[in-house]
């Protein structure tokens, strides 16, 4: 082979890298649809067409093959049902939506290795659920297992060492001061409200206060419209 030749070689790899990384930054969808199934692409489609009940049916093809294949208690699965649960939920049928939350629940509580997040998003649309028919208790029930997921044990070890003990101290900082948790707060001071249970509701608007000062700051539009809602409450 040539110097030429070589080159000639070289520079077209080069080029290749470039335009890729051009395809890449300009429209990232490319390469992750490249590597999708025929089956995926489909339902991606029928969802930016607004063909919901379509994506239902592929879905449904693809969960009954992992039936056949003895897959069903998977992480997949469990996301799987997850998203046909919300496909429901656009179709409106809350029924069903709550049915497919529960099988993937029931999957991930089978599963050893599953994130506590997913189980608290699990339980908190469960919640919602629940709310939207005026089961209080349950939903209360569910936004309780919500918030125990995403807070987990913040107990420590009294033998712990030093760092072990700043680095969960730091884990629990950042588990109690976000988003998802102050709205689940909030979302439990709703519901004892409208049980009557001011005293309690009062409590965890409080802490949902506490931590959107933490979280946004204390002159945030979030932060002022939580410490409006801890003084509504008269007990």
């Amino acid at each position: 082979m040539t110097n030429r030749q070589s080159n000639i070689i070289f520079y077209s790899v080069i080029s290749l890298i470039i335009y890729a990384l051009i395809i890449n930054h300009f429209y990232p969808e490319y390469f992750e649809n490249f590597t999708k199934s025929k089956a995926e692409l489909s339902i991606k489609v029928a969802m930016d067409d607004g063909e919901h009940g379509k994506a239902l049916a592929i879905y449904q093809q693809l969960l009954e093959k992992k039936i056949e294949q003895g897959n069903e208690s998977s992480l997949e699965t469990a996301a799987m049902y997850e998203e046909m649960a919300n496909l429901y939920s656009l179709l409106g049928n809350k029924s069903d939506e709550k049915n497919y939350y529960v099988m993937s629940l029931n999957i991930k509580e089978k599963l050893k290795k599953v994130d506590r997040y997913s189980f608290a998003n699990t339980y908190e649309k469960l919640g919602e659920i629940a709310e939207e028919n005026r089961e209080y208790d349950q939903a209360q029930l569910y936004y309780e297992k919500s918030l125990s997921h995403r807070l987990g044990d913040t107990e420590k070890d009294e033998d712990e060492g030093m760092i072990t003990g700043m680095h969960q101290s730091r884990l629990n900082y950042i588990r109690l001061n976000n988003e998802a948790t102050i709205t689940t707060f909030k979302k439990l001071a709703k519901i004892h409200n409208i049980k009557k249970e001011y005293a309690i509701a009062k409590n965890y608007y409080e802490k949902a206060l506490t931590a959107s000062k933490l979280t946004f700051g204390e002159d945030d539009a979030k932060t002022l419209e939580i410490m409006h809602l801890v003084n509504s409450i008269r007990l």
